[in-house]
């Protein structure tokens, strides 16, 4: 139980249901007390009349007048009449008509009692102090005083009326507050409950169990959206892990093997020493490479994975490309291939130029590897609105078309390849791209060379670095 109470379904139908009932208790209350001081001033404004109408009779027709008014007003006011006493001006004596209505009440207490001012009102009590008689004193033309009231019982009646059905209704209202407020957390918890659920079998190893949509559109539907997005980028991470470990395995075993193979060449007891030292090298070269392999894979995973740490600086990327082309163009040269360029001097963005060198030198090596001889290489760049492009094309031997989306899984390589290569490359373009907030498109037609393309977000031209 106390572990029920502290669950937020609980508190906040308790806190519905005391806030409903809250709410109910002061309307209730103000509902009382107005329905209360409506009556006590009814009551009061049909005292101020009969006194009105009395001293009206009594100066128009004297005694006689006064006493059959009375007399008559007791007639059809049976339930509730007007307590009438009139006083002599002189001598005190008063006359109190039909005293048998007031049995309840002690009439020697008001005889005794000194005339009151005119205008005041005052209570008399009953014998049980259950209720009053509310009377107010007048001045008759001629000096006489004479008081009306009437008894409160009638008022004090309805009001207990007023409240056994308020008290009824309130037990009817605590249990709709209850229902409401177990209804009303039910629904607010539901998309919390079901990522509950989510993640409860996600521990119990469905990974494809996602967030249920429940359509309320509320923050708490946004946090499963997200959560269920969350749940699919770690999946396809873990699929893309395994399918990495599977090619690393894959990958791994042939230069191993190669590299067992030269190491036990090494090691036979009448190889010549030039045989031992080629083998030797043999080895340090597929380490090398293995080394190299790994090294890109983990460059992969810290820019996917947003720690790769970048030296993040403004950069103009024309120069920058210039020396990386100047680096490529002695092996394109050795092919018969022509490196073409078209830069724009206002290209500057905010980057780590080690790594925008990187990408650029990987995308060159493979359009000069790919492009066969008297081939063309392209490298372009512009500033488009408020991005930095640049376009490396090549002439070569493209790009099939089932092969376009799978070229940038790791440790892919094309069917048509023919190179000796680690097939991380354009993996790791993608990465660093992604890192500095860019990105990369490819068009490509087979045998007639492929175009990639890539956007970076523009800055203005540092002073330090702006062209004259």
């Amino acid at each position: 139980m106390w572990k029920f109470n502290k669950t937020i379904g609980f508190k906040i139908a308790a806190g519905y249901a005391a806030l409903f009932f809250l709410s109910y208790l002061v309307l209730a209350i103000i509902a009382y007390l107005a329905v209360g001081s409506t009556l006590a001033r009814q009551e009061r404004e049909k005292i101020l009349a009969e006194i009105e109408s009395l001293s009206s009779k009594y100066e128009s027709g004297g005694w006689k007048a006064l006493h059959d008014t009375i007399v008559e007003n007791n007639r059809y006011r049976k339930n509730n009449p007007f307590f009438t006493r009139v006083l002599a001006a002189n001598d005190r004596q008063d006359l109190v008509f039909f005293p048998y209505h007031w049995e309840e009440f002690d009439m020697e207490t008001l005889r005794d009692m000194y005339n009151p001012r005119p205008g005041a009102w005052f209570r008399l009590p009953n014998r049980s102090l259950t209720f009053d008689l509310e009377i107010m004193t007048a001045r008759l033309f001629d000096g006489s005083l004479f008081q009306v009231g009437i008894s409160t019982q009638d008022r004090l009646t309805v009001l207990g009326r007023l409240r056994g059905v308020f008290v009824t209704v309130s037990g009817a209202l605590i249990l709709l507050a209850v229902a409401g407020g177990a209804l009303f957390s039910r629904r607010v918890l539901l998309p919390l409950r079901n990522l509950i659920n989510t993640v409860s079998a996600i521990e119990s190893g469905k990974m494809d169990a996602r967030v249920s949509d429940t359509q309320t559109g509320d923050e708490l539907e946004e946090l499963g959206d997200l959560f269920n997005q969350m749940i699919e980028k770690i999946s396809q991470l873990i699929r893309a892990m395994g399918g990495a470990l599977d090619s690393v395995a894959h990958d791994l075993r042939t230069p191993m093997t190669r590299f067992r193979n030269n190491a036990e060449k090494a090691l036979q007891a009448d190889a010549p020493e030039a045989a031992c030292r080629e083998a030797l090298q043999d080895c340090v070269e597929e380490s090398d490479r293995i080394l190299r392999m790994l090294g890109m894979l983990m460059d992969i995973s810290e820019a996917e994975t947003g720690t790769m740490r970048l030296l993040a600086k403004p950069v103009a990327l024309s120069p920058l490309a210039e020396a990386v082309v100047d680096m490529y163009r002695y092996v394109a040269d050795e092919k018969g291939i022509r490196m073409e360029t078209d830069f724009c001097d206002s290209a500057f963005i905010e980057a780590d130029a080690d790594r925008i060198s990187q990408i650029m030198a990987n995308l060159l090596d493979n359009a000069v590897k790919f492009t066969p001889e008297n081939g063309v290489v392209r490298v372009c760049i512009e500033k488009v609105a408020e991005t930095i492009m640049m376009r490396v094309a090549d002439s070569g031997i493209g790009i099939l078309p089932e092969e376009i989306d799978r070229i940038w899984d790791r440790l892919y390589r094309g069917a048509r390849s023919t190179h000796r290569g680690l097939g991380l490359g354009l993996s790791l373009v993608k990465a660093v791209l992604h890192a500095h907030h860019g990105e990369i498109r490819v068009s490509s037609t087979p045998g007639a060379g492929s175009v990639f393309e890539i956007r970076l977000p523009a800055i203005p031209p540092p002073a330090h670095l702006s062209t004259p």
